[in-house]
């Protein structure tokens, strides 16, 4: 394998606002890049900065009575402390509002001169009266120009994508205190873009841009490249720019350089070569932004990056916007969710977890569908893969006294391990190529067939009897115990906990994809087995989408959620008087019971039922001597088929067979139901066909 050498970067956020989720979709498919890169072995360094200038900066710090510098050191910690708790790892967080920025502005801006495509004109922009000053592009709304559609910014539509000047908008107002704006001259510096066509036209066809963004930028160009206005008039928090008093770099100029700013100060405090990754083009720059920064990081910045002979970026990734039950997010809804109030909630991995699943290589918007996101996490993340590593691990310290060995490998055994070796180096491709969803469904598939081959191996069975082989068992186990290695190796760059878990219970250190093939056996021993995961309940889930303000009328309070945590249950008399004042069915004689024969059954087969989104499909193994039987059971909306296959339920067998959807059903799978949603129960170590009395 070749080593590659990447400097890798998300969008940088704005100190004037708290971090929410739709910024956390960018910052964790990055980190999940990043991580991947470097647990396949490669030099992969992820930095970011909080972008710190602008009007809206200068504005809010006035109205709170401190300076610019106080309000972006206080955004600095609370980014800081959101992005720790949800194990994002940068090399170098750090600041536009830096001397390394400024000097690099300059830098460029001087070669910007020299190739003569600096012009200054003068303007006319929208101004407020009542305000006494020039209002930028995102103070001013209005119908848009080019497509009539209301409500946008004085610089892109969103519906269109057109751009436009501000003064061109229809009906304009300022959204500080909704005054018409009057027009006023200023005398303004531009870059010529239109004089570096050729070059933009040439690094949009390139493998930097996906196809879909590349149709963007080829449109843009094909209409003329407008030149762009790169200074602000005062007041204005920024770099003032130099030769032009009262004139500062408007913060679309200064932004971008903090790309270039933070490594330098990494490379400085951890004596690296800053030219080995901007003046070196075998480095592969890599840029993850979201959709609405198209135009800026791949017209302007390519083109600042080129005159000041900067390494152009490698790959330019977008993704859509981020909508919570299929809306903008929202403050009324109770949709706009902070990455702090999450954090009270929920753990950082199962948002992870599932943005993971939910990611690709488009640009389509990413939903977060509570109700989609809580069953995924529950058949995906914890019925599964964490289900894997707690029931395999916790046998083999509880039965075996953790001691492991591959002394006695069968075929199976072997063969689930080779067809998981394999699995796991196509998801870790999957990374590389931004399928992160694929790698996900990748890695679920792997836990899945372990599961079965587990149950179907039954290493319980070894232990007991006249055909008792503790051997057989240990290697049924340590395969299973092989198989949740590589997993928690697959998973590093999207849950880390969990995988440093399972290493810690392993005995191992860290492992990376070079220790794929180094097999658990004689001397590995698993000690001080914990969940990696506690089943959450639904509750938990839907209190992010509920507005603090009706939080307490609707119950969700912060001891009602800590109620639905097992371990942390409080006042249980009190439940269980609840559930005796619950009205009761008519009662029945113990001989109307004795009618139902109830067995544990085996899930073989589960599948969707077409034109039906509440049946799933089971063959269920019972014991009977025609074997499986065919069920339709209303699980669909509360488990994924995957999760149910090779599991153990409580079927009534004797039920008198029905007909849906042109499917009879021969039994009937019995769960536990309440306002939270439903569930079955739990069946261990109970052979299929085994009676229920």
């Amino acid at each position: 394998m070749t080593k590659r050498r990447l400097l890798i970067t998300s969008g940088l956020p704005y100190a004037n606002g708290a971090i929410h989720l739709g910024h956390m979709v960018e910052t964790i498919q990055t980190d999940i890049f990043a991580r991947a890169m470097r647990t396949m072995g490669h030099d992969a360094v992820y930095v970011c900065a909080d972008d710190t200038h602008g009007t809206p900066i200068e504005i809010s710090a006035a109205k709170r009575g401190i300076s610019p510098e106080a309000l972006i050191a206080e955004a600095w910690n609370s980014h800081v402390a959101d992005f720790k708790g949800f194990n994002i790892e940068f090399a170098h967080y750090y600041t536009t509002h830096s001397e390394e920025n400024k000097a690099l502005a300059y830098e460029i801006f001087e070669a910007m001169q020299k190739a003569g495509l600096i012009r200054e004109r003068v303007v006319r922009q929208l101004y407020s009266e009542p305000l006494k000053r020039f209002l930028p592009d995102r103070y001013v709304k209005g119908k848009c120009p080019k497509c009539g559609a209301e409500d946008q910014y004085g610089d892109v539509c969103e519906v269109c994508k057109s751009r436009y000047d501000a003064i061109e908008l229809i009906d304009p107002h300022c959204v500080l205190d909704n005054s018409v704006p009057i027009v006023h001259e200023s005398r303004h510096l531009f870059v010529s873009l239109s004089d570096l066509s050729e070059f933009l036209d040439s690094f949009a066809s390139s493998s930097a841009l996906d196809d879909e963004v590349r149709n963007f930028v080829k449109t843009w160009i094909k209409e003329g490249l407008q030149d762009w206005n790169i200074s602000r008039d005062k007041p204005y928090f920024g770099f003032e720019i130099p030769g032009y008093p009262e004139k500062y770099f408007y913060v679309w100029m200064d932004a971008p350089i903090g790309y270039i700013a933070t490594t330098k100060s990494w490379c400085e405090a951890n004596g690296k070569s800053f030219d080995s990754y901007w003046h070196d083009e075998n480095t592969e720059i890599w840029h993850f932004i979201g959709k609405d920064i198209i135009y800026f990081h791949t017209l302007f910045w390519p083109a600042m990056l080129k005159v000041a002979g900067f390494t152009l970026p490698h790959k330019i990734h977008a993704h859509g916007f981020l909508t919570v039950n299929g809306k903008k997010m929202s403050k009324s809804r109770g949709t706009f969710i902070l990455a702090s109030k999450y954090l009270e909630v929920l753990p950082a991995a199962y948002l992870r977890f599932y943005f993971a699943a939910k990611l690709s290589t488009g640009v389509d918007d990413i939903d977060l569908n509570i109700e989609d996101f809580y069953y995924r996490v529950r058949s995906g993340l914890i019925d599964n893969l964490a289900n894997l590593h707690n029931r395999s691990f916790s046998f083999a310290e509880t039965k075996l006294g953790g001691l492991l060995s591959s002394v006695h490998y069968d075929d199976a055994c072997r063969e689930l391990i080779a067809k998981t070796r394999s699995r796991i180096r196509e998801a870790f491709d999957m990374y590389a190529n931004l399928d992160t969803a694929g790698a996900i469904k990748s890695i679920c598939e792997i836990g899945n067939a372990a599961n079965l081959f587990y149950q179907e191996q039954a290493p319980w069975g070894y232990l007991k009897g006249e055909s008792a082989n503790v051997d057989k068992a240990r290697a049924i186990v340590t395969a299973c115990a092989e198989v949740v290695r590589m997993i928690a190796i697959a998973l590093k760059p999207v849950v880390p906990d969990f995988s440093a878990k399972v290493f810690e219970q392993l005995g191992l250190g860290d492992q990376n994809l070079a220790d794929l093939d180094k097999g658990l056996g004689d001397g590995n021993v698993i000690a001080h087995v914990e969940k990696t995961y506690i089943r959450p309940e639904r509750a938990e889930f839907d209190a992010l989408t509920i507005p603090e303000e009706k939080q307490e009328e609707k119950g969700v309070t912060e001891e009602a959620v800590k109620q639905t945590i097992p371990g942390e249950e409080k006042g249980g008399e009190d439940k269980v008087a609840e559930i005796v004042r619950t009205p009761l069915k008519p009662l029945i004689e113990f001989d109307d019971f004795e009618k139902l024969d109830i067995r544990v059954g085996k899930v073989i087969v589960c599948e969707k039922v077409k034109k039906s989104n509440k049946l799933l499909r089971l063959e269920v193994e019972i014991g009977h001597p025609d074997g499986p039987v065919q069920i339709l059971s209303g699980l669909a909306k509360h488990y994924q088929p995957e999760a149910l296959i090779g599991r153990n339920v409580l079927v009534i067998t004797n039920l008198k067979p029905r007909e849906m959807f042109g499917m009879m059903s021969n039994g009937m799978v019995l769960a536990a139901s309440d306002e939270l949603g439903l569930e079955l129960p739990t069946v261990l170590l109970r052979a299929p066909g085994s009676q229920v009395k």
